[in-house]
């Protein structure tokens, strides 16, 4: 995909601190529409390249566009843009209520818009009811649904949250969850960094997978999952796996059958409709599975793969789903951490 028409785009983003480069030629395509989700290991450099694209940071080399134009502190382009980044900063002695109309003045936003929206955006995350406390007695996860509403006083058209369910209790995951979807829906660019998988897996139609600043995973979630699902196929001997894999032919390799299975398995591009098929053939072979079941990989299952296998350079994924190498290597002049 190529970047005209992205929301979110960079070329060679590098940040730099000290002898260690934080982010390391990051090139971003993100498209509008839909939930991007941007995710990576502790210190991958995620939350300085969101603040690069808040302006809170400068680039210490590349360039970095939102809706075609660049990014500057300031820039009227961000107006467009709600964001939570890191810990949200409110004013503990005001009132929730008070800290979005605040925030919205900030912006620029006039009385008569802010009498509207302040309720309409404390509501949307579930804090009507305590509008007249104030933030300073608020929980973790409060305080972060204020972020939130503050985050969406302008209806934005990208909005872009880094970790939105940190100190959420499990309904108010499941609260920011359909909030997302439903932002989404309405036509919204959503640009989420979590750590929480399944979330993302759920949400996101598209993802990026950073290590050591570097991106090593790029595409569609589905695509980076594989197509389609397998049968994972288990024997009580290793000689009869690999009977099977040769009646099988190329679409069965052997795997491992994990710790739970002393067994040998095969692992089956084939679907869960096709699982009667196999046992019959296998059955008229005198093969009899110890365990036939369909697996799917998850997104969980991936990450872990792709970020501590260290690969030597970034990969996108085509339409097969599997990593494919640029065509150049991104710019690495320095070590990420």
């Amino acid at each position: 995909m190529d970047g005209h028409g992205a929301v979110i785009e960079t070329r060679g983003l590098v940040k730099r601190f000290a002898e260690a480069n934080a982010v390391d030629g990051i090139d971003l395509n993100v498209p509008a529409g839909g939930v991007y989700g941007f995710l990576g290991p502790n210190g991958a450099g995620k939350t300085t390249t969101i603040r690069i694209l808040v302006g809170l940071l400068w680039p210490t080399r590349g360039s970095s566009r939102i809706f075609g134009e660049p990014i500057s502190p300031g820039a009227p382009v961000l107006q467009r843009v709600g964001s939570l980044i890191e810990r949200p900063a409110l004013y503990p002695y005001l009132s929730a209520a008070e800290n979005v109309r605040v925030f919205g003045t900030a912006h620029g936003l006039g009385p008569d818009i802010l009498a509207q929206r302040v309720g309409e955006s404390l509501d949307r995350v579930g804090l009507a009811s305590v509008a007249r406390r104030r933030a300073g007695g608020f929980s973790t996860g409060m305080r972060q649904r204020l972020a939130l509403a503050i985050a969406l006083l302008g209806r934005p058209d990208l909005v872009i949250l880094d970790e939105p369910t940190n100190g959420l209790d499990p309904n108010g995951v499941v609260d920011v969850r359909e909030l997302i979807a439903r932002l989404a829906a309405d036509g919204t660019t959503v640009f989420l960094s979590s750590h929480v998988l399944p979330e993302v897996e759920q949400l996101c139609d598209r993802v990026a997978i950073l290590r050591e600043g570097r991106i090593v995973a790029e595409g569609p979630t589905g695509d980076l999952l594989g197509t389609g699902e397998r049968l994972f196929v288990c024997f009580d001997t290793p000689a009869e796996a690999a009977a099977a894999q040769a009646i099988l032919g190329p679409g069965a390799s052997l795997t491992d059958a994990g710790p739970s299975h002393p067994g040998f398995a095969l692992l089956v591009d084939a679907p869960l409709a096709d699982a009667s098929r196999i046992n019959r053939t296998l059955g008229g072979a005198g093969l009899y599975p110890a365990e036939l079941t369909p697996r799917r990989e998850s997104l969980e299952a991936v990450f872990r793969e792709l970020t501590s296998d260290h690969p030597d350079s970034p990969a996108s994924l085509g339409s097969s789903g599997r990593l494919t190498a640029p065509a150049e290597p991104a710019i690495a002049d320095g070590v990420a951490r």
